[in-house]
């Protein structure tokens, strides 16, 4: 019989609150584990309330007495007891002992019988959503609170005063660790929405960088999702430390993400105004052009342009005519 078949059996005695606490504590674990036994679990959860619901009906006298006068009587049939020598039954009994001791003797006589562990799997769980905020019903909700989570803005709802729900609302801070692998979907979007939803410097922007610096940029983790978003940082974001390091790590993409860096280094090196910034871009687009990356007309022309503009920062200057140089010898 596998897991899941135990833990259905002992669901009624869940309902129930028959089972001790350790065997209820594991009982929740499996339940919020497995899909099938999650959802067999709210079905007896449901049925239970229904059954709850339903109203007590006395039976009426009338029906009672029909159905008890529709009972055939039985005459009872008294066996009169005998009295069996001691004899007799010391040697039925010494059979009995005889047989079942032989059948264990032949039958473990043999090698020892080996059962092979089989490990516990998990069949399917659903994939846990990080959103700014949810609604979850309290069955799905594991009754058992994990350390000392701060709880605040606590405010008590009853969205439907005909019905028997309530509602809870309240912001909870949690620290959450999310492990993969770097190409992993989710660990994509995640480092995306980091790196692009910061309003303001601080370390952890800052250390985002530099951890997808040092992941991103090697050929078999690049993502143009995670280029994409550096673009954006380059674009938009107020401070120029931050914008410096996202040119850097722009410089250090594979050249594979050239389609998703290319014009974010060109409008830096347009318009941003700090001539740090523009040097930063200036030299991704070389490395870029070394890589084997044909640049488009308008990286070209942009180059051209700063490398002759008489108001541009002299170093942009030259950093510009020497990237030009590298692209056209």
């Amino acid at each position: 019989m596998s897991e899941c078949d135990l833990m259905r059996e002992s669901m009624p005695l869940l309902l129930s609150e028959s089972l001790d606490p350790a065997r209820r504590e594991l009982s929740h674990q499996h339940i919020e584990q497995c899909a099938a036994c999650n959802r067999e679990w709210l079905a007896y959860r449901e049925t239970w309330r229904m059954m709850g619901d339903l109203p007590e009906v006395e039976v009426p006298a009338r029906v009672r007495e029909r159905f008890l006068a529709s009972i055939p009587t039985v005459d009872e049939v008294v066996v009169p007891f005998r009295k069996r020598p001691a004899a007799r039954w010391l040697a039925q009994a010494a059979a009995v002992v005889l047989l079942v001791g032989g059948s264990y003797w032949i039958g473990h006589r043999g090698a020892a019988v080996r059962l092979q562990p089989t490990p516990a799997t998990i069949n399917a769980v659903a994939p846990y959503s990080i959103a700014e905020s949810r609604v979850l019903p309290a069955r799905s909700v594991s009754p058992n609170i994990e350390g000392r989570p701060d709880i605040q803005n606590v405010s008590f709802n009853d969205p439907n005063p005909n019905d028997s729900e309530i509602g809870l609302s309240f912001d909870i801070t949690s620290h959450v660790t999310v492990t993969g692998k770097p190409t992993d979907k989710s660990m994509v979007r995640l480092m995306r929405y980091v790196l692009e939803n910061e309003d303001r410097m601080s370390p952890n922007r800052s250390r985002a960088i530099d951890w997808v610096r040092a992941t991103y940029s090697q050929p078999g983790n690049a993502d143009p999702e995670i280029a994409e978003a550096l673009g954006n940082v380059l674009r938009n974001d107020e401070h120029q430390g931050v914008r410096i390091k996202a040119a850097e790590t722009l410089n250090r993409m594979p050249g594979a993400m050239a389609f998703e860096t290319r014009a974010a280094l060109i409008q830096a090196l347009k318009s941003d105004p700090n001539p740090s910034v523009r040097l930063k871009a200036i030299e991704a687009l070389t490395s870029l052009a070394r890589s084997g990356v044909t640049l488009d007309p308008a990286a070209v022309d942009m180059l051209r342009q700063k490398a002759s503009q008489d108001d541009e920062n002299l170093y942009v200057r030259v950093k510009a005519a020497e990237a030009l140089s590298n692209i056209h010898p």
